[in-house]
């Protein structure tokens, strides 16, 4: 781009505590940003923990698994979580616009949350693994005996597993930002997915699109599960219910100490300054016109 840019021109500078983009914008423009860390970050969780979703396509596409893919899957079923927990903390700090080198962030979040990022993780694969299973033969049982118990068990199971699906969006932010216990942490994951609905539902929703398309256009679909679609979705989780934890959890902790959370960005004061940052108020340099020359005609 520096073929193109004149040196001779300038904007007005970036406000220190000028406004904030709309959220919308702003997702689009970290997002972009952070397009190619983002990629990394999704082939990282897939290698991780891809198996477990080789799992749960064949489940869903109703072939049978044998021991020997059961024994394969095994150790991608105790990287799922803290790959989750990585990930998840890769993604917090983008949305943080904090500077990290990602390999090195992911690697040290795995070690660091493991154990209970591996809890989290196996109770994960059990609960959707035997809720997939269930909803497939309450599926068969309501077409063949469509009674109204049957509908019941079908639309509770799913609105018990939609629940804790919304929470898991909370639970791997809480472990690797928080100090806490594990069940202290699922207890406040429970209460958030009730205070955040709102992004929750869109979280929900967009994550729904995504398994469609996976679903509908699988096997070929399965090419695209390294690039893109973990990372483009934890990091949407992030920029919408990481300020959640910040509103409900992280700012009482530091207003009741009669401190500032160090996250925010810094409080405006009236103090007098020796500097003052001036961004967006500079008087914008405009391009001067050319000068034109003489010369003369040929003949």
């Amino acid at each position: 781009m520096g073929l193109f840019y004149n040196y001779e021109t300038s904007g007005k500078g970036v406000a220190k505590n000028g406004p904030k983009k709309k959220p919308f914008f702003r997702f689009w423009e970290q997002f972009i940003g952070k397009f190619w860390k983002i990629l990394l970050i999704n082939l990282l969780f897939f290698i991780s923990s891809g198996m477990v979703l080789v799992l749960v396509g064949a489940i869903l596409t109703g072939q049978y698994l044998d021991m020997r893919w059961m024994l394969l899957s095994i150790p991608f079923v105790i990287g799922f979580g803290p790959a989750s927990a990585a990930s998840m903390q890769v993604m917090r700090k983008f949305t943080l616009e904090k500077p990290i080198f990602v390999f090195d962030e992911f690697k040290k979040a795995y070690k660091e949350n493991f154990f209970q990022a591996l809890a989290v993780g196996i109770f994960d694969v059990l609960f959707f693994g035997m809720f997939i299973y269930g909803a497939l033969f309450y599926l068969q049982v309501v077409e063949n005996a469509p009674t109204a118990g049957n509908y019941a068990m079908l639309i509770v199971s799913t609105a018990i597993a939609s629940y804790v699906f919304m929470a898991n969006f909370y639970v791997y932010l809480e472990i690797v930002s928080l100090s806490l216990p594990l069940g202290k942490i699922i207890k406040n994951a429970l209460l958030l997915t009730v205070m955040g609905i709102k992004v929750n539902i869109i979280n929900f929703l967009i994550t729904l699109l995504f398994g469609a398309a996976i679903y509908l256009f699988f096997p070929f679909s399965t090419f695209l599960l390294p690039v893109i679609p973990f990372g483009w979705l934890m990091f949407l989780y992030a920029f919408n219910c990481y300020p959640v934890i910040q509103k409900y959890i992280i700012n009482p902790y530091y207003e009741s100490r009669g401190e500032h959370n160090p996250e925010l960005p810094e409080e405006v004061t009236e103090e007098e300054h020796i500097f003052t940052d001036r961004g967006g108020t500079e008087q914008e340099i405009k391009p001067k016109r050319q000068a034109k020359g003489f010369g003369r005609i040929i003949k």
